[in-house]
């Protein structure tokens, strides 16, 4: 009954002291929690919508129960927030971040509360005759604290925060309510949008500086890079430099890409606006050209020709360089590399160019430098690598003709994926997922006679049958056979079939007909495609005002290798396709490609402020944000929480 006499005289207190943010009680009245208000945004214009947000943090070991009252006679009493909107209309109840839902053992009831830290959030909408002025929406908040032993008494704060009202007509961003919970970490950190910038600029300069370092690294695992490695080892494979000259060769290289990547990024973005790197990333010319680039690579690995560069471009860096032909040569191949990996990891930088054209022109110059420093390291060491080989080796040798074949073979391979992009664009219909997957196979196929027979061209001699090319090609013909059983009808693994193309037609690309047994707890890919998808938002809401059901968007793009993960590994999962099926109108969205593809990224750049492919939103049916998530989602109970958030609201 500890905590029974506690608010017993916690009550007496209250009737007989008032008891504002600060208690006379020694040990009682000191506050164990701050407030923090703002509005967001803090200039909005007639019309908008704009959500009043108070934050609380909490001392560690003390809890601020939740705005949902605990059933029972003594039962603590819930957070009351009230708020005096200052002339704007409320849109929506009080509502705040997930709270911990725990059976007491003292009060033997279960009860709802908030530990380290807690966001609630109120919707309001600025009325059209409201005239341009500074005010003020307060709010007051009734709250108590408690720790596992003792409650402070009910305490009363009064917060305010300003918000400026302009002129001009209603911003697409503020159109419509925004109902997203920030997500708060185990260490009370909040999470507003992986996406967003302003969930960077949270954590300062270092937090930010972090974020943007990390998508550099993980721009390492999108699969224009893969073919860049091999591309980048021969490209500096030839090359007979001492170290001091390499080094210098491999640092320009370095900087060429740093360069490039964010002059590229932010001259997009201030000629084409926000979605212009976006368009470059998916612009089926770009692919075609990135395509054939590797195509004419490859031809010169083999030996088919050589590519040599003017003699009048070597200049004092290295005056040693041959094959490279001087730092023009390497900025040149940066020049490439960049156009090439800018294809992939453009959702990762996305967000960085939209701030850009708000005018925040330091912060994405930062953040893209600070990316590309990241993204181009790993290169610049490999830049080293072949130089550094060959001092090992005494000299290159047979086997490097060898290599560079082998990774000739390798680039006519990857050029495939580029090629493809394109046709899905232009309906081509020839470089499809089975002519992709055939041609993997003769790769494979190359590669083995490559390492056990000679080649040819550019004077490799055959190095013979050795332990070790027989179990290398033993690796290289069972990936071949693989992928050729794929090209016969054969369903692959989600992550070989996420690089495969889809159809722009209402075709399943991912149907579970290629054959073998489904898990217990997963439904075909062909039936996750024959959900009544709507092609945009308009479609969407029309169906959800019919049926009253929350609307799922998926924006997604046909060059978008993460989309088809998510579709292949988490969509078919039962849990998440029943609740798809049977309780959301669903749309898929193209930003890339299709006949809706301006419309569906003019959606997601105005009002979601993002380029992130996947992207995933939930609606209600009057069109309110719920929620939100940018990028893959592993766990599919993850993900069926995500759309069980919207179920029931309105």
């Amino acid at each position: 009954m500890k905590k029974t006499l506690v608010f017993a005289i916690a009550a007496l207190a209250a009737i007989t002291v008032t008891v504002w943010a600060e208690s006379p009680f020694p040990g009682l009245g000191q506050s164990h929690a701050r407030f923090e208000v703002k509005m967001e945004p803090a200039q909005a214009r007639p019309g908008e919508h704009v959500r009043l947000i108070i934050t609380a943090w909490l001392d560690e070991g003390w809890h601020l129960y939740s705005l949902e009252p605990s059933v029972g006679e003594l039962a603590p009493p819930p957070t009351r927030i009230t708020v005096i909107p200052g002339g704007l209309v409320p849109e929506s109840p009080l509502y705040e971040t997930n709270p911990l839902r725990l059976r007491d053992k003292v009060f033997d009831m279960q009860l709802t509360y908030h530990e380290k830290a807690v966001r609630f959030y109120q919707n309001l909408r600025v009325p059209e005759t409201l005239s341009a002025k500074p005010i003020n929406v307060s709010a007051t908040v009734q709250y108590t604290t408690c720790s596992n032993q003792v409650c402070d008494p009910p305490k009363k704060l009064d917060l305010a925060a300003p918000l400026q009202i302009k002129s001009g007509s209603v911003r697409p961003a503020y159109m419509f309510m925004e109902r997203t919970v920030d997500t708060l970490d185990a260490n009370g950190q909040f999470h507003l949008r992986a996406d967003s910038l302003e969930e960077a600029l949270t954590g300062g300069l270092l937090g930010f500086l972090l974020l943007a370092a990390g998508f550099g690294a993980l721009s390492l695992l999108t699969p224009c890079v893969f073919p860049m490695i091999p591309l980048t080892v021969s490209f500096f494979a030839a090359a007979k430099h001492d170290k001091k000259s390499t080094l210098k060769l491999a640092s320009l290289f370095g900087l060429g890409i740093m360069g490039t990547y964010t002059g590229l990024g932010l001259l997009l973005t201030f000629l084409l606006g926000a979605a212009g790197a976006s368009m470059f990333a998916s612009s089926p010319v770009v692919n075609l050209v990135v395509g054939l680039f590797f195509v004419v690579f490859a031809l010169s690995l083999l030996g088919a020709f050589n590519i040599v560069l003017p003699p009048d471009i070597v200049n004092n860096l290295d005056n040693r360089a041959r094959h490279i032909k001087g730092p023009f040569g390497v900025m040149l191949m940066g020049v490439a590399f960049t156009a090439t990996a800018f294809t992939c990891t453009v959702q990762f930088v996305g967000t960085l160019l939209i701030a850009a054209l708000k005018g925040q022109v330091f912060w994405p110059i930062l953040g893209m430098l600070v990316f590309s420093f990241v993204f181009a390291l790993p290169f610049f060491l490999l830049a080293l690598f072949p130089q550094y080989l060959s001092f090992f080796r005494g000299k290159s040798g047979p086997w490097m003709k060898q290599v560079l074949a082998v990774f000739g073979v390798m680039e006519l391979m990857a050029a495939m994926k580029f090629i493809s992009n394109a046709d899905v664009f232009w309906g081509w219909g020839i470089f499809t997922r089975e002519t992709i997957l055939a041609s993997w196979a003769l790769g494979a196929l190359g590669i083995v006679f490559l390492i056990l027979y000679q080649w040819p061209r550019g004077g490799m001699p055959w190095g013979g049958v050795s332990t070790k090319r027989t179990l290398v090609s033993a690796v290289v013909v069972a990936g071949g056979v693989y992928v050729a059983m794929g090209s016969a009808g054969k369903e692959l693994d989600a992550w070989t079939e996420a690089f495969m193309p889809p159809s722009l037609k209402e075709v399943q690309y991912g149907q579970n007909s290629y054959g073998g047994a489904l898990p217990e707890d997963m439904v075909s890919n062909q039936l996750v495609d024959e959900l009544p998808w709507k092609a945009t938002l308009a479609e969407a809401l029309v169906e959800a005002k019919k049926t009253g059901k929350p609307i799922f968007l998926d924006f997604t793009g046909y060059t978008c290798v993460n989309c088809r993960w998510m579709e292949k590994r988490v969509f078919p999962h039962k849990e998440v396709y029943n609740l798809l099926k049977n309780n959301f109108v669903v749309a898929k969205l193209y930003t890339d490609g299709g006949p809706h593809a301006e419309e569906n990224q003019q959606v997601q750049v105005e009002r979601f402020q993002t380029l992130a492919l996947p992207f995933y939103v939930v609606l209600t049916p009057s069109n309110a944000v719920v929620n939100r998530y940018g990028g893959i989602m592993s766990n599919p109970a993850d993900f069926a929480q995500f759309l069980s958030q919207g179920l029931g609201k309105k």
